[in-house]
């Protein structure tokens, strides 16, 4: 019997297939890890990172191709992917839905180790030179009604193609005939307007302003189903994972009842959608403790959750016994990780269970940050490969 493709099997695991075993993806890593690991024996080849890169900054392990968006690239770590004999791993449509055009990113002021900027998507943000530490935001582009019908206006308007590759004909067309599965990571209800209003503001408008919360999550639905109907026609995707980080660690920036109000309708709309058109795997992205609406992202047709950190209560096992159809992927502490052998064998403990309940992709519970060693990493990695296969011939 053939080998199964990386499609095929994506397809498999998140339908819940017996007998087959499930992907060796990692999710990402910070770039300061990376040049850890290359320091203590990674070997460096042509696909190495290009030096320079700051310590903060992501690199992704799963093949997420993003396009340049105002100025910010994101990479693959093949040198981590080939030496731990990692499977081929999913392909995102390279779509931009956040501002179009992107706002011109510009220094306002700068000193030895800050600078003081305006990103691509309109935020004042201090960042540090070395990206050692997430931005200190200042500001965002939308402060009232009349800000936000001005960013619509301006930003958001009905130039659907814009928004896709300049050559969207050709690369759809390369899209179809592949042994990858095919994503979309689009921007959810509340990471947007999070984005475009500063978390406070926006939480403060669910009370101030609840008309202009509805109004930007039902012009933001609007023009998303626009986009995604130009998709379907040309390539069937695989999956849809929707960028939301709407927790933290103790619990939910949204109550579940302003999620029923304020997204709920939405979700259902895009999923209803999503599945009449033969998409029925569906992830949201959340860091933080989800627990409390878990429920509502399910009854709003969502089909999995990750990456479930460890450190904000979500144990995935339990996860999994509460809602068994539900998709997961991560879930592995990666503090487990960087203490060594013994405690990353007594993480591993949890992947029998989840094993053989599948619908499941083992990883860390986000990117691996620096503080965890190569020789840690590789045992790791190692011994999940181990496990997986080794479940997989029981």
């Amino acid at each position: 019997m053939p080998e199964m493709t990386a499609r095929e099997r994506y397809q498999a695991v998140m339908h819940f297939q017996p007998g087959v075993r499930t992907l060796l993806w990692e999710f990402a890593y910070w770039n300061g890890a990376l040049d850890r690991w290359y320091r203590e024996g990674l070997r460096r080849t042509s696909y190495s990172l290009p030096p320079g890169l700051p310590d903060g900054g992501i690199t992704f392990a799963e093949g997420l191709i993003c396009p340049p968006w105002g100025g910010l690239g994101f990479y693959r770590d093949w040198d981590v992917h080939n030496a731990l004999g990692l499977d081929d791993g999913i392909l995102r449509l390279p779509v931009n839905w956040r501002p179009s055009p992107p706002y011109e990113v510009r220094v306002l002021e700068e000193d030895e180790t800050t600078k003081l900027i305006i990103d691509a998507g309109g935020v004042t943000a201090r960042v540090r030179k070395n990206g050692h530490s997430l931005p200190q935001y200042l500001d965002a582009p939308v402060r009232d009604r009349a800000t936000w019908e001005q960013v619509r206006e301006e930003r958001f308007g009905p130039d659907i193609l814009s928004r896709f590759p300049m050559d969207w004909e050709t690369s759809a067309s390369a899209y179809r005939n592949r042994d990858c599965p095919l994503g979309l990571s689009l921007v959810g209800f509340f990471c947007l307007p999070r984005e475009l209003l500063g978390l406070t503001r926006q939480l403060m408008m669910y009370y101030d302003d609840p008309r202009l919360m509805h109004d930007m999550n039902h012009h933001i639905a609007n023009l998303w189903l626009a986009m995604l109907e130009e998709i379907p026609s040309k390539v069937q995707l695989d999956s849809v994972y929707i960028g939301e980080d709407m927790a933290y660690k103790n619990g939910p920036h949204i109550s579940p009842a302003m999620f029923r109000e304020f997204m709920l309708p939405h979700y259902k709309r895009l999923t209803g959608f999503l599945k009449a058109r033969g998409v029925d795997v569906i992830f949201v992205d959340t860091d933080g403790d989800c627990h409390l609406l878990i429920p509502l992202l399910l009854e709003g047709g969502v089909t999995g959750l990750y990456p479930m950190e460890v450190q904000a209560g979500m144990d995935v096992v339990e996860v999994r016994k509460q809602y068994p159809r539900l998709l997961i992927q991560g879930g592995l502490d990666k503090k487990a990780v960087a203490k060594g052998r013994e405690a990353i064998e007594a993480e591993l403990g949890k992947l029998p269970f989840m094993l053989a309940q599948g619908g499941y992709i083992p990883y860390v519970d986000h990117a691996v940050p620096a503080d965890v060693s190569w020789d840690n990493f590789r045992y790791y990695r190692q011994r999940v490969n181990e496990c997986v296969q080794r479940f997989q011939s029981e």
